[in-house]
């Protein structure tokens, strides 16, 4: 009897979305005039075809691009103040600052 809570307790915990868990990274570097970043998750998977957006520190939209295969993006460096923020829909969203450069 003791055997039966212990096995819907393990398999709860396999199942639940914590089990699985993982966040949004976004690593860029600059390549002289141009921005160049990859959009990951923690677990070493690539986002591709997912949407990464620069904005101004008033969340205004500079541009708002689509990552290719390999979970890439580039882009022109733009003027001024800038965030990037790639927001897959959940866990927290991953933001590189420009001043992170």
């Amino acid at each position: 009897m003791l055997r039966l809570p212990i096995l819907l307790g393990s398999a709860l915990a396999l199942l639940s979305g914590g089990a699985f868990a993982h966040y949004p990274t976004l690593d860029c570097k600059q390549i002289d005039q141009s921005i160049q970043c990859v959009a990951a998750y923690s677990d070493g998977s690539v986002a591709f075809n997912e949407t990464v957006q620069a904005l101004t520190y008033e969340d205004e939209l500079i541009t708002s691009l689509t990552t290719d295969d390999s979970g890439m993006i580039r882009l022109p460096t733009p003027s001024g103040e800038y965030y990037l923020l790639f927001d897959p829909g959940h866990e927290d969203p991953a933001e590189f600052d420009y001043a992170e450069f």
